[in-house]
């Protein structure tokens, strides 16, 4: 259901997960209205996906009861929602209103089921206190109790010395899911790292798990970088006085992992600096980073006052807070391409109603079949060949587990898989970029270069994501919908030597006009003149 969906208010009594079997116990504050059914419902799914719950009249509430056992719900968040009769009119409702005592009753006793060796499920109350269950696969290094008792000594090796871990005035940077260092995050790391005077420096640390391949990236500065998960990690991310990171503040902790007392604790007390990795444009994101969510930053990176206008009318930031200071990895962008070696990147961006989709499902998208059919399109061979240039196709990280399943009859193309070459060399070695929604396409327009959008989705997309940019009217490059024509387009670029049309180059300056090389100076100093926010309590956190 999307994140506007109706909700009715109930209150949840008895609740149990034990032996596979799912069990709530609940009543609507409103006695008039009756509940027909109760089923799981599939979230950001494009067709309804519903799982039923045998659900019975007990006095004057409900009881429902599922054997999660017997079913194998698809890797996914799936919302309680109810069939509501109220008086002359039926709905569906999510489950909503849930208490604080419910909330914290997950948090302190978390409690998950495996329906087999690999998979995992269990239930909490999100932000919006709705009831709310999770599908995923089963981490072996996380989902465990032991993993727990960790927390709570991490908490305790924290409290019992408070002031002294406080007072080394900790920042934290990383990038998403403390795998990666090839953006926003480690441009400003680096930054830090080479500019700074070494007193200045010292608390300035990188996160990282050192088994990925990014860890190359910072392993010079290695004294600055910490283990993600670490117990000192798990120390060190409760005493920290800034998180700067190009993602929400979940990317600092095991994702999708169960609630617990120890991520409540680190996220009511944080000051969030958002380097973004992108600009706010082409994808809307105001529900999940809004200043009165759970991600509410403490300074909000901004590459222009177009788009500060955005995040000030859609994300209700004050004007102080949304700083205008370019984005650190454009500090190092320059062009590298050659006429020798002419390069044309493709990268699209994800969708979020094929997040954590089965390889069949991703398979007969539409998303799957449109750059499938691209890739082994004979007439963009026949330009590739007859120009002698390379079409470098590198999909999103949260789609890298399918990259196998493109394939390319054309020596010309090369399937790159998530992490086996840095993005931005990627970026600085192309003439030319095609993409659809995706925020890279700016790093492109400040080198000079042409963008090609190919939206094939676009009705759909703007129904479930949404952009705050109309890119029929506003976008910096050419807007095709069709195969024949992208191609046309393709063609055009390769013939006048992939020169940007002035109509597009004009708006640069208005769109982008810090282009010295100073962005992460910028930021830097913007932090340290911050003050330090109030930190939420545990109270006013579970609200959110």
């Amino acid at each position: 259901m999307s994140e506007d969906a109706r909700e009715i208010k109930v209150k949840t009594g008895k609740f149990s997960l034990r032996k596979g079997k799912l069990k709530i116990c609940f009543s609507p504050y409103d006695e008039n209205v009756k509940i027909k059914e109760l089923f799981l419902k599939k979230r950001h799914a494009l067709e309804d996906v519903c799982v039923p719950f045998q659900l019975d009249r007990k006095g004057s509430g409900y009881e429902a009861r599922m054997e999660l056992e017997y079913r194998e719900l698809e890797y996914a968040f799936w919302d309680v929602v109810a069939v509501v009769e109220d008086g002359a009119e039926v709905y569906q409702a999510i489950l909503g209103g849930q208490s604080v005592s419910l909330k914290m009753r997950l948090i302190l006793f978390p409690r998950w089921y495996r329906t087999n060796r690999d998979s995992i499920i269990y239930p909490f109350v999100n932000g919006s206190r709705q009831f709310t269950i999770q599908s995923r696969k089963y981490n072996r290094g996380y989902d465990s109790y032991g993993f727990l008792w960790k927390e709570y000594l991490a908490l305790l090796c924290y409290f019992l010395l408070k002031p002294y871990w406080d007072h080394k005035k900790l920042w934290l940077v990383c990038e998403k899911f403390c795998t990666m260092a090839q953006d926003n995050g480690l441009y400003f790391f680096r930054y830090c790292m080479e500019e700074l005077p070494e007193q200045e420096k010292k608390h300035i640390l990188y996160v990282i798990d050192k088994k990925a391949p990014d860890y190359q990236a910072v392993q010079k500065y290695d004294k600055n970088v910490i283990q993600f998960m670490s117990f000192r990690y798990l120390i060190y991310l409760c005493a920290a006085q800034y998180l700067i990171s190009t993602d929400a503040i979940r990317h600092f902790y095991i994702w999708d992992s169960p609630n617990s007392v120890f991520k409540v604790l680190y996220q009511a007390r944080k000051d969030i600096i958002f380097l973004q990795h992108g600009v706010m444009a082409f994808k809307q994101c105001h529900r999940t980073y809004h200043k009165w969510g759970g991600n509410r930053m403490k300074l909000f990176v901004t590459s222009s006052e177009y788009e500060q206008d955005i995040i000030y009318n859609y994300f209700e930031y004050d004007r102080e807070e949304i700083i205008i200071t370019g984005l650190p990895r454009w500090d190092v962008l320059h062009d590298t391409s050659s006429r020798e070696h002419k390069e044309i990147l493709l990268m699209p961006t994800w969708r979020g109603w094929l997040e954590d989709a089965s390889e069949e499902a991703f398979c007969n998208s539409e998303y799957f079949t449109n750059y499938e059919a691209l890739l082994k399109n004979e007439e963009l061979h026949r330009i590739l060949e007859q120009y002698e240039i390379t079409l470098n196709f590198y999909i999103h990280p949260k789609f890298r587990a399918y990259i196998g399943q493109f394939h390319a009859d054309s020596s010309r193309i090369r399937l790159i898989p998530f992490g086996e070459q840095p993005l931005n060399q990627l970026l600085m070695s192309c003439q030319m970029l095609i993409t659809d929604y995706s925020s890279v396409a700016w790093d492109v327009y400040y080198q000079e270069k042409p963008i090609v959008f190919f939206p094939f989705d676009f009705a759909t997309y703007q129904q479930v994501q949404g952009s705050y940019m109309d890119l029929e009217k506003e976008a910096f490059g050419d807007v095709v919908h069709t195969l024949p024509e992208l191609l046309h387009v393709i063609r055009k670029y390769v013939e006048n030597g992939f020169q940007e049309e002035d109509a597009y180059a004009h708006r640069r300056d208005y769109l982008l006009p810090l282009r010295d090389g100073r962005n992460s100076e910028r930021i830097y100093e913007r932090i340290k003149a911050a003050k330090p926010g109030k930190k939420l309590n545990i109270r006013e956190k579970l609200k959110l």
